[in-house]
């Protein structure tokens, strides 16, 4: 009993010194971290409104007020996110597109919506929910 005690720290030891390890070497910039604002609370935050995005196997769908638009080529679905972000801001709202991914789509759509969402500085959010 005595040994599986002693095996089972050195192991622990072994996984902190490898987690702190990666810790260690990992460049984590401070742009990535949003830390808190000295002594200014938030002001009031907008109402946000909710988008979504669907990835299929070969087209993307668009789905925003109860209305889908299919689109074919992610130029199309990146001119309509930029459009609807545009609409949402002009009346003072916050627009969050929601991105689901199907099971028969290619992750490099999911890789080019988020680019667009970073390109255009659009808000979005992943459904990891659909397969768990």
């Amino acid at each position: 009993m005595d040994n599986n005690n002693r095996l089972m720290v050195r192991l622990i030891d072994v996984a902190l010194i490898i987690l702190l390890g990666f810790i260690a070497i990992s460049r984590l910039k401070t742009e990535y971290v949003d830390l808190p604002a000295p002594g200014n609370p938030e002001p009031p935050t907008q109402r946000i409104m909710e988008a979504k995005v669907s990835i299929l196997a070969n087209a993307f769908v668009l789905q925003q007020n109860g209305r889908n638009m299919r689109l074919s080529s992610k130029e199309a679905l990146e001119s309509a996110m930029v459009q609807a972000s545009q609409r949402s801001a002009s009346r003072g709202q916050k627009l969050m597109f929601t991105i689901e991914s199907e099971r028969g789509s290619m992750m490099q759509s999911l890789i080019d919506v988020l680019d667009i969402c970073q390109r255009n500085q659009i808000e979005k959010s992943l459904d990891y929910e659909k397969y768990n």
